[in-house]
């Protein structure tokens, strides 16, 4: 990965827009996974057992890819900010 280039850009986005793209996702992904869960248990008759799995795995990916996504930019700006142009 070219961090440069992650951080060229990263600097050119807008914060404002990847933010509230960031939180539809933490909310959105979760939420269709247990409603998909949801309509699994009634057409299984079971518990809400695949509901309950779904949305916390869901939600386990979601939260892992963001902070995968906040070191990796926390990286690219401290070497930035540091100088040094690839490790």
């Amino acid at each position: 990965m070219d961090l440069a280039k992650l951080s060229h850009q990263a600097a050119k986005t807008n914060a404002v827009a990847d933010g509230f793209s960031k939180a539809v996702e933490l909310v959105l992904t979760p939420g269709v996974f247990g409603v998909g869960g949801y309509f699994l248990d009634r057409w299984l008759g079971t518990a809400p057992v695949f509901m309950g799995v779904l949305f916390f795995w869901a939600l386990t990916v979601t939260v892992a890819m963001t902070i995968r996504d906040y070191k990796e930019r926390m990286r690219a700006e401290q070497d930035r900010l540091l100088g040094r142009a690839g490790r």
